[in-house]
C-alpha cells in the first residue's frame, strides 16, 4: 500500500489513499506540527493543530479518544463515547498504548516520536486498532495484543486483517547498550539478525522488522501488512526524541472508519 505526504494549507501529512478507499480515515502529522502536551500553555495550539488534521482528513468526529501513552502494552476498547476519562482533547485512557473500535463516529489518536505506529483494520467488519510500539512495548507485544483483541473482543478473521506499521526509528538509527540488547534477544531469541552490534558498547534494533515478522507470526499475510521505511531520526521532515532531545516534539496518528 503506498503512502503520500500531503501538502495541505502550508502543513504536510502523511496519508495513504488506498487505506481510506477501502474505509479507514487515515492521516500522521509530521514535523510541521506538534500535538504533545508538555505544558498547560500547549492545549490551545494542540487543539487548533489537531483541527488542521481533521480539515485535512474531511472528518467531524464526536469524541478524539487518547491513550495516556506510559510504553505499556495495554489496549483500551472503545465502546461507547463515555468510555475512558474526560481529558483536554477529548476522552483518554490512562495507562494505555493502543486503542481499538468498530464505532464510526469517533476518531482514534495515538502519538510518536520515533517509536512505532501500527494501524490494524478489518476491511469486512469495519474495525480498527491504533496502536503505540515504543522499544518496551514492543518487548511487550503489544502489535501482537492488538491483532488478538481484534478477534477474541470483535471476532474478527485474521485473513481480512491489513496492517500498517508507519515511520519510526530506523534500523541504522535505534542504537541501544547491552541491556536493552539483552531484553530483545530475551523475548526474541529467534529474531537475532535483527540485533546487530555496532561496537563495543552499542547495538543496532530493527523495531519495524521486529513488528512485521510479529504481526505474520499471527497469521497476517505479507501482503496485508505494509511497512513505511521511513526513519524519523534520519529523515528531518519528522519529529525524533532520540535526534531533538528536549526540543522534541510529537506527531500524532489519526484515524477514523468512514
Amino acid at each position: 500500500m503506498e503512502y503520500s505526504i500531503i501538502e495541505h494549507k502550508g502543513t504536510k501529512f502523511l496519508h495513504l489513499k488506498e487505506l481510506e478507499d477501502i474505509g479507514l480515515k487515515n492521516s500522521m502529522t509530521t514535523g510541521d506540527m506538534d500535538v504533545g502536551l508538555k505544558t498547560n500553555k500547549d492545549i490551545e495550539s494542540i487543539r487548533s493543530n489537531l483541527n488542521k488534521t481533521y480539515e485535512f482528513m474531511g472528518i467531524d468526529p464526536k469524541v478524539l479518544f487518547n491513550g495516556y501513552q506510559t510504553h505499556s502494552g495495554n489496549i483500551g476498547l472503545i465502546k461507547s463515547h463515555d468510555d475512558g476519562l474526560e481529558g483536554p482533547f477529548g476522552r483518554y485512557f490512562p495507562d494505555t498504548d493502543g486503542l481499538i473500535t468498530e464505532m464510526k463516529d469517533v476518531a482514534l489518536i495515538t502519538r510518536f516520536a520515533d517509536c512505532v505506529p501500527i494501524i490494524l483494520f478489518d476491511t469486512k467488519k469495519k474495525v480498527q486498532g491504533n496502536i503505540h510500539s515504543g522499544w518496551k512495548g514492543t518487548l511487550q507485544m503489544i502489535g501482537k495484543r492488538g491483532v488478538e483483541a481484534l478477534v477474541k473482543e470483535y471476532h474478527c478473521d485474521i485473513k481480512d486483517l491489513i496492517a500498517i506499521i508507519g515511520p519510526s526509528i530506523g534500523k541504522n538509527d535505534f542504537e541501544v547498550e547491552e541491556d536493552v540488547s539483552r531484553q530483545f534477544r530475551d523475548v526474541f531469541p529467534m529474531w537475532t539478525d535483527l540485533i546487530v552490534k555496532k561496537n563495543e558498547k552499542k547495538y543496532l534494533i530493527d523495531l519495524q522488522e521486529i513488528v512485521y515478522r510479529m504481526l505474520l507470526e499471527e497469521g497476517m499475510g505479507k501482503e496485508k501488512i505494509t511497512k513505511i521505511d521511513i526513519s524519523t531520526y534520519s529523515d528531518h521532515r519528522f519529529h525524533s526524541y532520540r535526534r531533538d532531545r528536549e526540543n522534541y516534539s510529537l506527531m500524532g496518528f489519526v484515524t477514523m472508519i468512514k
